[in-house]
């Protein structure tokens, strides 16, 4: 990679507790119980124009054989022969408390050998959750990456917005005797104790306990929970500090580096061509351009920001920078989680 590190980005937590970003309970966790459902459906997509699933398909004409039969419409599979149709499987997400009436995306996927899903129409399908109960019916003209050129893209998968249609609600089940379990989006025992906390100071009346890194179950106020709706909308709103991740994330295709603000470096020292990094060496001691070799000194549990702009000074490449991270981790002198994509 031939990036040099001043195109790394540095985008960098804050560098004091006081400058932590105070959230609402709903950012970082949500209502257990409360989550979208998966839809799934088999269909059928027309209109291909040549670029359907082979004629010699027993599963398309089979297909094609029971769809005709519900028109009453009587031909056996062995009599059917077409290229302009495909089997396809429909999905899509069902958000929780969807409404009969609402309408959703549906993504359309082959499942034969169709060469093209462009210019398709996808005929009535229902969509099944888990339990196999059919929530919703999707229809309609597909939108393909390839277009109707022949430009890059996936030509055999395509969307329908809003195309399919919710034929009965979603029931979720999140409040038992009235207490229900907040789940943190990232699981973190220092959070999940902090978030307890805030909404026992908030709320005087409402019980919260951590019961692991990830949920904290919380009693709602006797009588409340024939208001479920305004208790949930008061949990929601209570502010919390959420801990800082310690956690260095290098893209290694484009050097974008980000960094949180409790990860440190300890005693090290980096050797790399004619360039050598110090940290927690002879306290203060700077000194570069007196020879071949340049000399870098860094504090002691020096900040990852400093580091990589000490990095900057000698102009590494974005992918020297990776090695160096890395290898600083493998030696154990980085304080926190490198994770390199």
């Amino acid at each position: 990679m031939a990036v040099a590190v001043s195109a790394v980005a540095l985008m960098l937590a804050a560098t004091t507790a006081q400058a932590a970003p105070v959230v609402r309970v709903k950012d970082i966790a949500y209502v257990q119980g409360v989550r979208d459902n998966q839809l799934l459906g088999v269909g059928l997509v027309t209109g291909l124009a040549g670029q359907g699933d082979s004629s010699n398909s027993d599963v398309l004409r089979t297909t094609l054989s029971n769809l005709y039969s519900r028109f009453g419409i009587s031909a056996a599979p062995e009599d059917i022969s077409s290229k302009n149709v495909a089997v396809v499987t429909v999905s899509a997400e069902l958000p929780a408390f969807v409404q009969p009436g609402d309408r959703v995306d549906v993504t359309v996927s082959s499942l034969g050998d169709a060469r093209g899903l462009v210019g398709g129409v996808l005929l009535q399908t229902p969509l099944t959750a888990a339990n196999g109960q059919s929530y919703a019916v999707a229809q309609g003209n597909l939108l393909t990456a390839g277009g109707g050129g022949s430009g890059a893209g996936v030509r055999t998968v395509g969307t329908i917005p809003s195309g399919a249609i919710v034929e009965r609600p979603v029931t979720a089940e999140y409040v038992t005797d009235g207490a229900l379990s907040l789940v943190l989006r990232n699981a973190d025992f220092v959070t999940a104790n902090a978030m307890a906390e805030a909404i026992r100071t908030a709320l005087p009346d409402v019980e919260a306990r951590a019961r692991d890194a990830s949920i904290v179950d919380v009693q709602l106020a006797a009588g409340e929970d024939s208001d479920v709706v305004a208790s949930i909308a008061a949990l929601q709103q209570v502010t919390v500090i959420p801990d800082t991740a310690g956690r260095v994330v290098i893209d290694s295709r484009s050097g974008v580096v980000i960094v949180g603000d409790a990860v440190r470096i300890g005693r090290v020292a980096v050797s790399y061509r004619d360039a050598q990094v110090r940290v927690g060496a002879t306290a203060g001691r700077s000194r570069r351009g007196a020879g071949p070799e340049t000399n870098f000194v860094v504090d002691d549990t020096t900040s990852v920001q400093d580091f990589v702009g000490m990095l900057q000074q000698i102009g590494l490449e974005a992918d020297a920078v990776i090695g160096i991270m890395r290898a600083i981790d493998r030696a154990g002198a980085l304080f926190g989680t490198l994770v390199v994509i």
